[in-house]
């Protein structure tokens, strides 16, 4: 768990939700996910969704189970569209408003 001034943060449960540049240090997942993540220099949420899976299958100690529990709690990355901040921005039609 990360300190802050000397008082330690709260874990936050894994969620699709989360910001991209919350640290992995933060998020309750398993010691050992979250040790092996930072380790591969995946330090924060958007690190570990933009990663491809083979990327994070190659990580010592994490395999199958490992990478379906990343995926299911903290969401696929933002450019395959699942995420709800992924939804694309459709330009104005400025014709409706004359």
């Amino acid at each position: 768990m990360t300190a802050v001034n000397g008082k330690r943060l709260a874990m936050i449960d894994p969620s699709p939700e989360l910001p991209d540049d919350l640290s992995i240090a933060n998020v309750e997942l398993p010691q050992k996910v979250q040790q092996a993540l930072i380790a591969a220099g995946l330090r924060t949420v958007g690190d570990v969704r933009e990663a491809p899976d083979t990327k994070i299958l190659r990580i010592p100690d994490l395999g199958e189970s490992s990478l379906a529990l990343l995926r299911k709690t903290l969401g696929l990355p933002s450019s395959l569209g699942v995420r709800s901040d992924a939804a694309p921005i459709l330009p104005k039609d400025d014709h409706r408003d004359r």
